[in-house]
This record gives C-alpha cells, structure tokens and sequence, in this order.
C-alpha cells in the first residue's frame, strides 16, 4: 500500500506536522538546546531521547515507558541503524549529496522515501507506521543540528583565532 504524505515545519524551530492530504496525522516537537523529541500520533505519545556525543544514540519510548527502539548514528558516513525491540533493522542514509533526499528501509519490504524543499516535503512509504515515518525525519533533523553546531564551531574558532 503505497501511500503519500506532506510535512511541514517552521523555518527556524524545528517542530513537525505530517499531513495525509489536508488532515493531520501526527506532530512532534524537538527540544530547544538538546536532540530529544514528544511525537502524538493517532496511537500515542512517545519520547525520542538521545545520549552520547562520541557513540549517540536514541531511544523511542512510548507512553508505558517501553523502549520500542534505538537509532545508533554514524556521524562521519551520515548515516543511522534503527533497531526495534522485535529484532527488525532499518538503515537510514542520504539519498543525495544536498542532503534533500533521504530514505529509511529494512532491505526487504519496507521502505520510505523523503524529499525536502525549505521547510516542507513529501513522504513516500509503502508502510503504514507512524513511528517509522517519524523516525526518518527525526534522523535527518538530528544530522541537521550536528552540521550547524559543526559550522557555528567552525567559525567561532576561526574568528576567536583572528581576534588574539
């Protein structure tokens, strides 16, 4: 079942809505300084919570404060390795070098694919999973803060430098 979906969010926050055509079917909301999110969807509430700065990761919680999964990040290919409490493996990569397109699929039978403008996009998911559609965009929104604090770093040394 192939199904199309829109996202939007807010040019400088960083709070999602996902839309099937005109309705809204989920929204999660990241936390100002850290890479933690609250996501409501039809099912429930559920907290993505991330560790670690050398070897992050993420855990989904949900509202009985069970570990559905973990996102272990590979910060220098870009990429991400979901895995669920059943067992199933998702691989989460960067379909393009403009960091436009990414897609998140277990190699099997279930994938999804993302597509971004500024501040909106369109999702193409061949599941049925609120939680695996959010997943994706909140990897690509994770691999987003850590360029911009790589860049802001970046240029408070090189300024800092030019000052002493």
């Amino acid at each position: 079942m192939e199904q199309v979906l829109n996202w939007r969010k807010g040019v400088f926050d960083s709070n999602y809505q996902v839309f099937d055509e005109a309705l809204i079917k989920f929204s999660f909301n990241f936390s100002s300084l850290k890479n933690s999110a609250i996501a409501t969807t039809q099912d429930g509430i559920y907290l993505l919570k991330s560790d670690g700065y050398f070897n992050p990761t993420t855990k989904i919680i949900n509202n009985k404060n069970e570990v559905l999964a973990i996102i272990h990040y590979d910060l220098l290919n870009f990429k991400a390795k979901v895995v669920f409490a059943t067992g199933e493996i998702f691989d989460w990569s960067f379909q393009n070098s403009w960091l436009r397109r990414w897609s998140l699929n277990n190699n099997t039978d279930k994938q999804i694919l993302y597509n971004s403008f500024t501040g909106s996009g369109i999702i193409h998911a061949n599941v049925n999973d609120d939680v695996l559609i959010l997943i994706g965009l909140f990897i690509k929104e994770y691999y987003t803060r850590a360029i911009f604090a790589f860049i802001l770093i970046m240029f408070l040394l090189f300024t800092g430098r030019g000052i002493f």
